[in-house]
């Protein structure tokens, strides 16, 4: 049982820095310069968390479960959308909307790049369907090489 807590508590711990992220930057905006500085900051202390739950977790199965469970809200948002899954539901037309949401940590260093199109679609949006599974990995990646744990 103590084991379930600490992934309850890393989870936890993730997702407070990930909102916290998504609103921070969001009143940034306003702001020219502050949203990218603060997702600079963002992932500085979403590598910090990661070595935190490294120490706290003990096993790599541990982080990627809750790496996973993380950021399953935008793996089942990204699945919906490229398996055409959102065209079933009426609200459906939301759901590039919500994994937009769900990636602002990530939109100010998006907004960087040129505006190149890829199949009459901006680049950023093949970049969405990126973000959710890379910083899932980013997370998982502080926890180091397996051989180095005590």
């Amino acid at each position: 049982m103590k084991r379930g807590f600490k992934i309850l508590n890393s989870l936890l711990r993730v997702y407070c820095l990930h909102i916290s992220a998504i609103l921070a930057i969001w009143l940034a905006m306003y702001f020219p310069g502050l949203d990218i500085v603060l997702s600079i900051l963002y992932f500085y202390l979403l590598w910090a968390e990661g070595k935190y739950s490294q120490r706290m977790l003990h096993n790599h199965q541990s982080q990627a479960l809750t790496a996973f469970i993380w950021q399953l809200p935008g793996f089942i948002l990204v699945g919906s959308v490229l398996l055409s899954l959102d065209v079933v539901a009426d609200f459906a037309y939301y759901f590039i909307f919500i994994l937009e949401l769900w990636d602002t940590p990530v939109l100010p260093l998006v907004s960087l790049l040129p505006a190149w199109t890829i199949l009459d679609r901006p680049v950023y949006y093949y970049l969405l369907f990126l973000t959710v599974p890379g910083l899932a990995y980013y997370y998982y990646l502080a926890a180091g090489n397996p051989e180095n744990r005590k």
